[in-house]
């Protein structure tokens, strides 16, 4: 049934769902990877407020009436920044380019731009979630190593120069439909399209930069200049619901 004050709910609910995403947002302005959410409202079921041919006042209306019954957030699109940052720590990886690294953990392959690898106690490069670089890289314990801006891993040991594996990257078809995991990993949806699995620098990747991080797109600015936005329309649609409720009111009123 048509109701302004459902409509009036329904803006409530969506501009909540709209600060939460601000308020990540806001809060992963330093998280190396984040996706910015860009979240988007689409007005919900349209519903028949007076049929075509309707008689009023001796006149036939040939032409319908309908209104929405409200709106909902229907996509939180990650949104990814090239923005490079050096660090001290040579197994910090950042794609300077398009791409996304591969990393296995408890639910399976994920997609990430935060490139913070360490070594683990078996000298894997791993996530600070415990999630590996894949396909997997082993360092052997103590060895220096390099990675050059086509992915390829190099130690320096006693020995010389050694070739220990070869970092890929992920090329994803649709950034913007990859659904957030939480720490800065990503999963494919249907949205998302497959991936292709290449050597940095090809097919349209970036290529990699050791000793750097990249970092998230998420802008200050213009998530202050949203929240704005997102405030004044809960306050409006908060205020309808109140005079909704006086009209109502009255109306009561007027039967008593």
């Amino acid at each position: 049934m048509f109701s302004v004050l459902g409509i009036g709910a329904s803006g409530l609910a969506a501009q909540n769902d709209v600060l939460n995403a601000i308020a990540a947002n806001i809060a992963n302005l330093n998280t190396p990877g984040y996706g910015e959410s860009d979240p988007a409202l689409a007005s919900t079921t349209v519903v028949a407020t007076r049929p075509s041919g309707t008689n009023l006042l001796g006149q036939t209306l040939n032409a319908p009436l309908s209104l929405t019954s409200g709106v909902g957030m229907v996509a939180n699109a990650p949104v990814f920044s090239n923005d490079v940052q050096q660090t001290e720590s040579a197994s910090n990886l950042a794609i300077e380019g398009n791409g996304f690294f591969m990393v296995s953990g408890a639910n399976g392959l994920a997609f990430t731009r935060a490139g913070m690898f360490e070594l683990d106690a078996g000298g894997e490069l791993v996530l600070p979630g415990g999630q590996k670089l894949y396909p997997p890289i082993s360092i052997p314990v103590g060895e220096q190593f390099s990675v050059s801006a086509d992915g390829v891993v190099t130690v320096s040991g006693p020995n010389g120069s050694q070739v220990v594996g070869q970092i890929k990257i992920a090329s994803i078809p649709n950034p913007q439909g990859l659904v957030s995991e939480g720490d800065s990993l990503y999963g494919l949806s249907a949205n998302s399209g497959r991936p292709t699995v290449t050597t940095p620098g090809q097919n349209g990747t970036g290529t990699l930069l050791s000793s750097a991080l990249n970092q998230s797109g998420s802008s200050l600015a213009q998530n202050m200049v949203d929240l704005v936005q997102a405030e004044t329309a809960y306050s409006v649609n908060a205020k309808m619901i109140s005079v909704d409720a006086q009209v109502l009111q009255s109306t009561t009123d007027l039967q008593a």
